[in-house]
């Protein structure tokens, strides 16, 4: 049974194949939803589903249309096809249109729930790799805003008002970085048990060799306190710097 009950939509104009299919997901821990033409299925799919499973001779999809359509919509969507009717012309538009899987009827049910794993596993990871670069850019937006923030020595102003300032951009930042960690320890132990051996290297999984944006923020962190330390006058801050220049020495050597 998948955990958080990923959810899958059977799009087949085949009755018996259709309802049997849905009764053995569920009772793999599937949530299922089910279309009988491309017009209920057009209506019913959302980007709330993980995996789409679709046979392609339907009326309304004799030449792709709506498997176009939807990955026009839903670029990472898996979709699972499914035909009693194999041809050259469709498996070539199924590798053309970036299909996980090319099924034959009639289906071996283990076939069938082999793909839908790997095809949720595979989803899961993509939108846990999005969810870590909106992290990593959300981040480095706030410590921009804290560079701009902070007030040029000898300026006059309001020292205990930009030390408050300082310390809750620098709070945000912390606890951003620790959930970024966590969201990467993550990823990483999803990729060890759903990816073949060699694609378990976080950086290249995100696509970044050596995290830049990562490395960029932390940079403009340390800058920011050194450009600062005179007014604020913390050993704190002063220890946290020192701690920022030793992570980057550890982990970027």
């Amino acid at each position: 049974m998948i955990d958080n009950q990923p959810r899958v939509l059977l799009a087949d104009d085949e009755d018996t194949f259709r309802l049997s299919t849905v009764a053995l997901l569920e009772h793999e821990g599937y949530r299922c939803d089910s279309a009988g033409d491309i017009e209920e299925a057009s209506r019913v799919l959302s980007d709330s589903h993980d995996v789409l499973i679709s046979d392609i001779r339907m009326p309304g999809n004799t030449h792709f249309e709506f498997l176009r359509s939807v990955r026009e919509q839903f670029p990472d969507l898996p979709i699972v096809v499914v035909t009693g009717y194999p041809s050259v012309q469709s498996a070539v538009d199924a590798l053309r249109l970036s299909f996980t899987d090319y099924l034959l009827k009639p289906i071996e049910w283990p076939e069938l729930l082999e793909a839908v794993t790997n095809a949720v596993k595979k989803v899961r990871l993509v939108r846990e790799r999005q969810k870590i670069v909106r992290e990593v850019t959300s981040l480095s937006v706030a410590l921009d805003t804290l560079t701009n923030t902070a007030a040029p020595e000898g300026c006059g102003a309001n020292i205990d008002g930009l030390a408050w300032s300082m310390n809750q951009y620098l709070a945000t930042a912390t606890l951003r970085m620790t959930t970024l960690a966590a969201q990467v320890m993550r990823t990483l132990a999803d990729v060890q048990t759903g990816q073949p051996k060699g694609a378990n290297d976080v950086c290249r999984f995100m696509q970044c060799p050596r995290l830049d944006v990562y490395e960029r923020a932390l940079r403009e962190t340390i800058d920011v306190l050194e450009r600062t330390k005179h007014a604020f006058k913390s050993k704190d801050l002063g220890e946290l710097r020192r701690k920022l220049e030793l992570l980057l020495k550890i982990e970027l050597q």
